[in-house]
């Protein structure tokens, strides 16, 4: 009995307010990953619709702090900032305003693609490349022990539950005893609102980023 199996299909990807010589940049780089990512096109810097994930720079062109929102665009799907302006505090703005996740434009194609379906499956990922700081020391969260603080730190990265307890070299069960006994400590209850936790308190630089599958299987 031959047992057929569904291939997923690739996440549907678009750019918000992005020239062309961006938007055909996007598309090139991601092009080698088309059967997990589909770029649609973006004329005139109008997104696609009916797709899973816009990427937008909502921080394009903010300086300063404290600022009432950052810049929003009509969006289907998951929205994702995609920018340049990646500062640790425009990072937790951005995540307070509701964006899926926040990626930097120096990311090479492995580590974007992989974010980005990170992203389309639910998780938040912060990723801002090699410039990659954590915005004060671990040590501030004196609540959290130095697993929680791992733990803690491999989901504001965006892995999922299983990258986490293979990396960790721990059982799903005790890491989902970890995950509650830290978000407890930490007064959050969501993975999101883990992740911007994460971002608060310096977690941005503590491991390794987004792992992708096809380069680690």
């Amino acid at each position: 009995m031959t047992v057929m199996t569904r291939r997923r299909r690739p996440v549907r990807v678009t750019l918000a307010h992005e020239c062309d010589l961006v938007t055909v940049g996007f598309a090139g780089l991601l092009a080698p990953y088309a059967h997990r990512v589909q770029v649609l096109p973006s004329p005139g810097g109008v997104p696609s619709r009916d797709v899973d994930l816009t990427l937008h720079d909502t921080l394009a062109g903010v300086k300063d702090l404290p600022l009432a929102a950052v810049r929003s665009v009509v969006h289907d799907g998951r929205l994702v900032t995609w920018t340049w302006n990646a500062r640790p505090e425009l990072v937790e703005l951005a995540l307070g305003n509701g964006v899926s996740g926040v990626l930097s434009k120096a990311l090479p194609a492995p580590r974007l693609v992989a974010a980005l379906e990170s992203i389309h499956h639910g998780r938040p990922v912060v990723d801002l490349g090699s410039d990659q700081r954590p915005t004060g020391s671990a040590a501030s969260s004196e609540a959290l022990t130095p697993r929680e603080a791992q733990v803690i730190a491999m989901i504001t990265q965006g892995l999922d539950n299983q990258s986490i307890a293979d990396r960790a070299s721990i059982s799903i069960n005790s890491l989902k005893s970890y995950i509650r006994s830290a978000y407890r400590k930490m007064g959050v209850a969501s993975r999101s609102q883990a992740v911007l936790w994460g971002v608060r308190h310096g977690y941005l630089a503590s491991v390794g980023t987004v792992e992708d599958p096809e380069l680690t299987a």
